[in-house]
């Protein structure tokens, strides 16, 4: 099939990971893809340090009444023709777009030809946007996420919760279809990670417990530093790996000086998404301290993919990737002190850590977490809506 795929972000972070994969998946199956989009992920140029910031824009907007609005409605007037020139020019067979809100691109322009369109949903961002305080008109943003959604061929959600969100707002549930995020098994696969690296880090003969992702202070990294004082697993023989970096990075090295817990927690910096599997190598232990009710944590995904024990909070999301007991160890959301038990249990036990690995890398296959396993699924979506039309 020739597929569009159209976007509206900055292909930065996690956002222009999952672009390219998918892209990527939709290729390795043989199906052409071109990319519409002001910015290209392709060829957008890789900045971990400014990834892990905000866009300059969204700071000077949210100053002006109405201004987070005006902006994302503004692209509809770029977006549309944009797309619509590039569906004039060649075939194309159905659209595959990154949900973005109050963006009508991609459902006008599939109107207007009579193709389908399928829509990736990641976030309930008129929910989103209000709580973060970026957007002056919830029930608008959410009449129009309604109406964008429900034009779609399919919409695709990466959680049952996200899922609920959306149908209590008023999308309709046959339009629905939960995918969890996937993995690249070629990028993040079993490693035991270099010794030189394990030495440069401080790391040689330590019980390495992880996380890699971007220092926001919703992320629980000061809960987790916290959780590995209190229970002194320092001096229990484990260090604590924090890969990446982000607006939290000073109070999190603030915390570990005044605690004393520099022997024991190393912080890389942020690193080139191509060069994140080796440090993941490092691993014994991988941890999300946090996330939100209705996300798909690429991390714990890729966590799997190299076989590592994972400990993350007990909500549906995240229930819904692993088995506690099985592949993970989930501990009460919030609570430090039951994720210094969850660690603790860990630590303790390293053959059940290597066990738990080892399920969750087989867990990663069974229930078809891959990108290439959505891109088909996607792909059979437009098919079967082919055939009822």
């Amino acid at each position: 099939m020739r597929i569009v795929y159209h976007h509206r972000t900055r292909s930065t972070d996690a956002q222009r990971i999952h672009i390219l994969e998918i892209i990527q998946a939709f290729r390795e199956l043989g199906h052409e893809v071109e990319i519409v989009s002001l910015i290209h992920p392709e060829t957008a140029r890789e900045d971990a340090a400014r990834d892990a910031g905000e866009a300059a824009w969204k700071t000077l907007v949210r100053r002006i009444p109405w201004g987070y609005e005006a902006v994302q409605m503004g692209y509809n007037l770029l977006g549309i023709p944009m797309l619509l020139f590039r569906l004039l020019t060649r075939r194309t067979d159905f659209i595959y777009e990154r949900y973005s809100l109050f963006n009508f691109t991609g459902v006008a322009a599939a109107a207007l030809f009579r193709i389908p369109i399928v829509l990736e949903v990641n976030s309930p961002f008129a929910l989103e946007q209000a709580r973060d305080g970026d957007i002056r008109s919830p029930r608008f943003a959410t009449w129009t996420e309604r109406v964008i959604c429900n034009a779609a061929t399919k919409v695709v959600v990466v959680s049952t919760p996200l899922r609920k969100i959306l149908t209590d707002e008023g999308i309709r549930a046959d339009k629905l279809v939960v995918m969890p995020n996937g993995v690249n098994r070629e990028r993040f696969t079993v490693d035991p990670g270099s010794a030189a690296l394990r030495t440069k880090l401080r790391l040689d003969s330590r019980i390495v417990i992880g996380f890699v992702g971007w220092f926001r202070n919703w992320h629980g990294l000061d809960m987790l530093l916290q959780a590995f004082g209190n229970a002194k697993l320092g001096e229990r023989g484990a260090s604590l790996l924090l890969i990446g970096d982000g607006p939290f990075m000073p109070v999190l090295r603030e915390y570990v000086s005044t605690h004393k817990l520099e022997d024991w927690v190393v912080f890389t910096g942020p690193l080139p998404h191509e060069q994140v599997p080796a440090y993941l190598g490092l691993f014994d232990i991988a941890v999300q301290p946090a996330a939100n009710e209705y996300c798909c944590p690429m991390k714990i995904l890729e966590y799997m993919g190299m076989g590592k024990a994972i400990v993350a909070p007990r909500q549906e999301n995240i229930e819904e990737l692993v088995d506690d007991g099985r592949e993970a160890i989930l501990f009460t959301r919030g609570d430090a002190e039951s994720l210094s038990t969850a660690l603790c249990r860990m630590v303790s036990d390293p053959e059940a850590v290597r066990v738990m690995g080892r399920r969750a890398l087989e867990s990663i296959g069974q229930r078809e977490y891959l990108w290439t396993a959505n891109a088909r699924k996607v792909v059979d979506l437009v098919r079967e809506a082919r055939k009822k039309n």
